[in-house]
């Protein structure tokens, strides 16, 4: 036995849906994506805190190390996509995440290929918005979206 830390997995995922994404339908996007000379991108949203507590400093044992700081906060927004071939593209913004934010995202995605991309896409609500939906209806032929099942991790 040796001490490990364990993953953590989401009570709500469907381990089977996790299979048929990895076994089928990611070979299938890559597949169609490959025939038509498109671009597979991983996109995901993130909200940064100007207060996030992240990680740990040195201190004299029995002292709590004290970081002094200023009391504003401000956080943003990103949406952010990767391509399998590295190419990352990011939107950083101000206001909550929305289906608004989503299409302009996209906009600014489609604007930067020359070529079909497979948008592959958690599902938050604002992705298979009424909102999105109408803007993708107007670009079917330069994006397509594919969603992760619930509670996928990666």
């Amino acid at each position: 036995m040796t001490f490990q830390r364990p993953d953590k997995r989401a009570v709500e995922q469907d381990m089977e849906a996790v299979r048929v994404r990895h076994e089928e339908t990611w070979p299938a996007i890559r597949a169609m994506a490959k025939a038509e000379n498109g671009e597979v991108l991983f996109a995901d949203q993130v909200g940064i805190r100007s207060d996030q507590v992240t990680g740990r400093t040195w201190g004299a044992k029995g002292t709590t190390p004290i970081v002094r700081r200023t009391g504003n906060r401000f956080s943003v927004n990103a949406m952010s996509a990767i391509s399998t071939r590295g190419r990352m593209h990011f939107m950083v913004f101000t206001e909550s995440f929305d289906a608004k934010v989503v299409c302009r995202f996209l906009a600014r995605i489609v604007g930067h290929f020359d070529r079909k991309i497979h948008l592959i896409v958690d599902r938050h609500s604002a992705h298979p918005s009424k909102t999105v939906r109408a803007w993708l209806v107007g670009h079917q032929d330069r994006i397509e979206p594919h969603f992760l099942p619930s509670s996928h991790p990666s």
